[in-house]
């Protein structure tokens, strides 16, 4: 069983790569959880920060967390399409197909790292002259605590935000770390995604309240794109549930204002969008250097460096500027590549654990892959399984297929769609089994945030129809059923307060769903606590 060595920063943007829980008609593979990426990490002070490649310039960061850089392309598990090999009897695998390996172009982490935290690949923002004033008006987007580490005028603004130099004016603009640093009992996770941020309220609306005094102030133009870009989004992106992520939502909206050629932004929609609220959980980072395909129906193949510059390009309005960003995105890629996932912080039954390995080799590896104390010697078999296999809700598997195929091909004949491809419907439409390093910390569960703990993953029988947090502590962790202290309601959102509506989670509501993923309901409630325990190594 694997002991991984702890992965802490005590210390998304508007986009999470992500991948989803596989599985099978057969009784077999038991953890879902959300997505792919490279996760959590330690901070080192001795590391030395980036060197400023041509554009915006950087303006302070912490160094760069010391992390194992994995290979960028490297995976243990066999490149044979059939999933029944290793050791592994019949079972739910069987019925996945393989997605190939493709190459990755090679990069820095360090370098990578310090982009993150002072590039404007977020290009427009907030003057540094009126960020106090625009700060306290949009609220819960700017009420988080600085990075500890980072320098300058970036050590005095929220960890998801940038400050850099664009045309001689310091902007304030948002970073990856939206969407990508979550909590875990006290600590803030670089790279898992953040299940406790409040997207139910419009941005644009708040941002209406911003008072701008009639003098000249450096970088105001980029301000006022800013301005049109959030309520251009804003209304498409709002949130029915406190913890549930926009990522689908951002994404579309962004292309369907834009010409595909010049990537030219307009104000009014150029293609429409579907109309419904598609929830997301965004993924932890670390799983990224697994994966060969990205998001939870693993439609990104190639290089995956071009979904998340598409995922940030909220002003990115031209191919030049989209490939200035490209001279170090690389980098970002790479860091992302390195992070590990963090070491289980609470305490481990080990003889527990012992035997729940073996359950999870038996029911669950077939799907999720093996862990080794060595991470070189894990396995992961990149399958991807068809929705009447999964089962869970079909929405984002057919988003590209059914409701917006139109702006699959926009991306494909895109600048961006010259570096990663969609193909939502190679072999088919389906989600990726992902792989379960740091699962324990990624809840909610099912790629969208609709299942609570890892217990009910495992039994699809006990999963609540209407439920909600019974708080957003870090520190309030359900070390039993792997997941976040819930409460089930009577009601759903219809027959809830308006003060308590925005909390309840709904799983009636289209594309909401928490159905699926029963693999692991044949086990006994012995077994069941025994995976769940031995999935705290991981």
């Amino acid at each position: 069983m694997s002991w991984r060595a702890p992965g802490l920063l005590s210390v998304s943007l508007l986009f999470a790569a992500c991948g989803d829980a596989g599985g099978s008609t057969q009784s077999g593979s038991t953890g879902d959880t959300s997505g792919d990426g490279s996760g959590g990490a330690t901070l080192d002070a001795s590391s030395g920060g980036a060197s400023d490649s041509p554009g915006s310039e950087g303006s302070g960061t912490a160094p760069a967390p010391t992390t194992t850089t994995g290979d960028a392309t490297s995976d243990a598990t066999s490149s044979s399409g059939t999933t029944g090999e290793g050791g592994f009897g019949p079972g739910p695998w069987d019925q996945g197909v393989y997605i190939p390996e493709e190459p990755q172009k090679d990069g820095d982490p360090a370098l990578g790292y310090e982009a993150l935290l002072t590039r404007g690949y977020v290009s427009c923002g907030v003057p540094w002259a009126l960020w106090p004033l625009v700060k306290p008006i949009v609220g819960v987007w700017a009420d988080r605590p600085p990075l500890p580490g980072r320098t300058g005028k970036n050590a005095e603004v929220p960890y998801h935000w940038n400050v850099h130099t664009k045309n001689g004016a310091d902007i304030v603009s948002q970073n990856c770390l939206q969407c990508h640093a979550g909590s875990f009992n006290g600590q803030l996770i670089v790279g898992l995604g953040t299940a406790d941020f409040d997207f139910t309220d419009d941005i644009s609306q708040m941002l209406q309240n911003v008072w701008i005094p009639d003098i000249p102030i450096p970088g105001l133009e980029e301000f006022t794109r800013f301005l049109n870009r959030t309520k251009a989004l804003g209304p498409e992106t709002v949130m029915r549930t406190v913890g549930t992520n926009p990522a689908e939502m951002i994404a579309v909206t962004l292309v369907a204002h834009r010409d595909k050629d010049t990537l030219e932004w307009f104000d009014e929609l150029q293609y429409p969008l579907p109309d419904m609220t598609v929830a997301s959980d965004p993924p932890p980072w670390w799983r990224a250097k697994k994966k060969h395909a990205l998001f939870y129906n693993g439609m990104a193949r190639g290089d995956h460096r071009g979904t998340m510059m598409l995922a940030s390009a909220l002003c990115t309005d031209s191919v030049q500027e989209a490939e200035q960003i490209d001279t170090y995105f690389h980098h970002i890629q790479a860091f992302i590549r390195s992070v590990q996932a963090p070491k289980y912080p609470l305490a481990i039954d080990a003889a527990l654990a012992s035997e729940g390995e073996d359950v999870f080799l038996a029911n669950c590896a077939g799907c999720h892959g093996t862990y080794a104390a060595d991470d070189a010697q894990d396995t992961y078999p990149n399958l991807l399984f068809p929705l009447d296999v999964i089962g869970t809700d079909p929405v984002v598997a057919e988003g590209g297929t059914k409701y917006a195929p139109y702006l699959v091909d926009w991306y494909n004949e895109s600048w961006f769609g010259q570096i990663t491809r969609m193909e939502p419907a190679d072999p088919f439409p389906g989600y990726m089994a992902p792989p379960l390093d740091g699962v324990w910390a990624t809840g909610p569960f099912l790629h969208n945030g609709s299942v609570p703990t890892i217990e009910l993953v495992l039994d699809s029988t006990k999963r609540p129809k209407y439920w909600k947090r019974v708080d957003f502590d870090s520190t309030n962790f359900d070390e039993d059923a792997l997941g976040w202290p819930f409460v089930a309601t009577p009601y759903g959102q219809i027959g809830a307060s308006d003060d308590e509506r925005k909390f309840i989670y709904d799983t009636t509501i289209l594309a909401h769903g928490n159905a699926g993923h029963t693999f692991g309901d044949h086990l006994t409630p012995e077994q069941r606590r025994a995976v769940l325990e031995y999935l705290k190594t991981l």
